[in-house]
């Protein structure tokens, strides 16, 4: 017998291949508001902030400048686990699709790196072709070589859902000595590469067996600095009686929360994420509330992909102006018989030896003002400074420049937000009125009262 969520599945993707011309032509107009809010968010980045990275070397001390290809990518959703934890079901499940290219099976057989894109017919490009393609945002990928872009590849479908999100499907995570073998990149990088473009995370977890091998337990920490977009999910749940299945959540939760450290617990789903009729249905319920739950999020992901972008490019400008502030205070910094003599490596031994850095930090801290969450960390600036050749070609600072940046974070950013759904203002407010300008013979004739006053006084 079908589910309640399998059906209104169904419904939901014949509604999509056929919609209605309001619903279409309410798509249209969202799709176009979420264009026009990221197009102006491009621009604030291209025209303000890239050139300001570019001056400052923002490459080589905080991270690589946003392609546009990355800017305007649609969202993706990153799939990892362990082996056979049913990754690539969850993703045929997802795409409503059946593809040759799909390898399921018990024990491990997904090798690759498998990007789900959208297109018109079904078709496979491999890694150093999909790294060139514009329609893609995978040209970063390229920095990791031809060993790894050989064991990635976009698979294109013709699927719906994939218009408006990405899904990554990931080799499964192996334990013991077999993790090493056959692979020529490093696992984690790759993972943490994808995990920080990515706008959600899905951690898939067999309800069989919960241990977590040491690269398991690797990637789960480059995951750290995303924990608020990972979620767990404990696939074919359906397998294990109700008793056990309580106590296998239990444990599920206490390893997550061990590896993240987090305050709150990852949100987990509960189901088996296919098409099969369950096995036990003592918790039928459940299981299909949290399959419409996890169609729910990926419904939303779309406005809340665009919220992030937002959130993601501010963080971005509160690093940028610190990084100016600082490298500027250090080049001012620099002693006048050093800069005469051009000596780059007296420079470095003057910046970075004897205390002068974390006394020059302090000082910029103080001086411009600096949140001391925003201050690098002066072990990684320290590196950063001994690899950087030609410390005289870092900027002096320009006040003009800090106040664009200011005018972003204060005035640009607020009114791009106000259009994606902003807070409502109170009705009350409590600032006072402008005062109503007068005209000039006005206050000529004013002016005159008051003087003819002051004289009969």
């Amino acid at each position: 017998m079908d589910s309640p969520v399998r059906e209104s599945r169904e419904t939901a993707l014949v509604q999509q291949e056929t919609p209605t011309k309001m619903n279409e032509a309410e798509l249209k107009r969202d799709r176009g508001s979420q264009r026009a809010v990221l197009r102006k968010l491009w621009k604030i980045y291209a025209e303000t902030v890239l050139p300001l990275e570019q001056q400052s070397f923002y490459d080589h001390f905080g991270a690589p400048p946003i392609s546009l290809e990355e800017f305007e990518a649609r969202p993706q959703v990153l799939l990892l686990g362990q082996y056979s934890t049913g990754k690539t079901s969850m993703v045929q499940w997802l795409t409503g699709t059946v593809s040759n290219h799909f390898d399921v099976r018990p024990q491990p057989s997904t090798d690759k790196f498998m990007a789900c894109v959208h297109g018109d017919e079904e078709c496979i490009i491999h890694g150093n072709a999909a790294a060139c393609l514009p329609q893609l945002p995978y040209q970063g990928l390229s920095k990791f070589g031809a060993d790894f872009l050989g064991s990635f590849q976009a698979l294109v479908l013709p699927s719906e859902i994939l218009r408006d999100i990405t899904f990554i499907d990931t080799p499964g995570v192996l334990s013991g000595s077999k993790q090493r073998i056959g692979r020529d990149y490093d696992f984690a990088k790759i993972s943490a590469w994808m995990a920080e473009r990515a706008d959600l995370v899905l951690l898939a977890f067999d309800a069989h067996k919960l241990d977590i091998s040491d690269e398991f337990q690797q990637v789960m920490e480059v995951l750290r600095p995303h924990a608020n977009k990972v979620r767990c999910v404990l696939n074919k749940a359906d397998q294990i009686d109700a008793a056990n299945l309580v106590r296998v959540y239990g444990a599920l939760l206490w390893n997550v929360g061990k590896v993240f450290q987090t305050p709150e617990v990852a949100r987990v789903f509960v189901s088996s994420f296919w098409n099969e009729p369950y096995r036990f249905k003592d918790h039928v319920t459940l299981f299909e509330e949290d399959k419409a739950a996890v169609l729910k999020e990926l419904e939303s992901l779309p406005h809340t992909a665009l919220l992030r972008k937002i959130n993601n490019l501010t963080a971005r400008v509160r690093r940028v102006r610190t990084h100016v502030t600082v490298i500027g205070y250090l080049r001012s910094r620099i002693p006048l018989h050093l800069r005469a003599l051009n000596a780059d490596s007296a420079i470095r031994s003057w910046l970075c030896g004897g205390g002068n850095l974390e006394t020059l930090l302090s000082e910029a801290q103080r001086v411009h003002n600096l949140s001391a969450g925003d201050m690098p960390k002066v072990e990684v600036l320290r590196k950063k400074l001994m690899d950087f050749e030609g410390l005289l070609r870092l900027p002096t600072l320009d006040v003009a420049e800090i106040r664009r940046l200011d005018a972003v974070l204060e005035k640009e950013v607020p009114s791009l937000l106000s259009g994606v759904g902003g807070v409502t203002l109170s009705k009350e407010s409590l600032k006072l009125p402008d005062p109503v300008p007068r005209s000039s013979l006005a206050s000529f004739f004013s002016f005159g009262a008051k003087r003819r006053r002051t004289e009969g006084v």
